[in-house]
């Protein structure tokens, strides 16, 4: 009896043992013992390019009244956001476009299309560097309204220049964190690390710092934060003996 129970616990613990080496990434190959381990990398950065865009619009019933009218506004746009520091080279301005308006009207249970008027309208796009200056005269471009102007501004885009540069440093950063871990298992499984056998690249994901965006299997690029943390990982087998 002592002898069976003696031989149970010899069980029990080996068990455990392999339970935790396997949850820890030490495995076995038909060839030999491998060791397979995710190395993360994160860093916070801040963007150092803004992008953004609004539009304007004239409705008259008049084609060429409505574009005259949309042209004066453009020079007014324009001077707005000059006087407010946006360089030439910044700004953009899109084509005109000119569409069609109807009203649908119902009286006495018949429903008919009436020609409200030409809608002209166009586009500004601000791209600069300058990204505190920029954000800051975007938030006030609504002055424009002030000005008599049907204007619509959009939410800004943010970008950062050397993202490439900063997706081989954390690249570089997620293999050695594979490669540390991958030692501390061969250290706590009383073996050596050998040779790296394989490794592949996980999504990177480029969320707003500190917030609680889900990160996705395809990668998330996050526009809309000024700053950003970004994150991938990288996923190793390590060879043992």
């Amino acid at each position: 009896m002592v002898k069976n129970n003696i031989h149970y616990l010899i069980l029990a613990v080996a068990g455990i043992v392999a339970a935790w080496l396997i949850g820890n990434g030490f495995k076995r190959k038909p060839q030999g013992e491998y060791i397979s381990v995710t190395g993360m990398a994160e860093v916070n950065f801040t963007s150092d390019d803004i992008h953004w865009s609004g539009d304007f619009s004239r409705t008259t019933t008049e084609m060429k009244e409505a574009y005259q009218s949309l042209k004066a506004d453009k020079d007014k746009v324009f001077q707005y956001f000059k006087s407010k520091g946006v360089h030439d080279s910044e700004m953009v301005f899109g084509t005109v476009n000119m569409d069609k308006q109807y009203d649908d009207i119902r009286e006495d249970g018949i429903s008919r299309t009436v020609f409200k008027g030409y809608k002209a309208s166009q586009s500004v796009k601000i791209r600069s560097r300058r990204v505190d200056i920029i954000e800051s005269i975007v938030k006030e471009s609504m002055e424009l309204v002030e000005n008599g102007i049907e204007f619509n501004a959009g939410t800004p885009e943010f970008y950062y220049t050397r993202l490439s540069d900063l997706k081989l440093e954390l690249i570089r950063k997620a293999a050695a964190d594979a490669s540390a871990r991958a030692n501390k298992i061969a250290e706590a499984s009383d073996c050596s690390l050998g040779s790296l056998k394989s490794s592949d690249l996980g999504v990177f994901q480029i969320t707003g710092e500190s917030d609680n965006e889900e990160y996705s299997w395809g990668g998330v690029f996050n526009t809309s934060s000024k700053r950003k943390t970004a994150r991938v990982t990288v996923s190793s087998n390590f060879a043992t003996h």
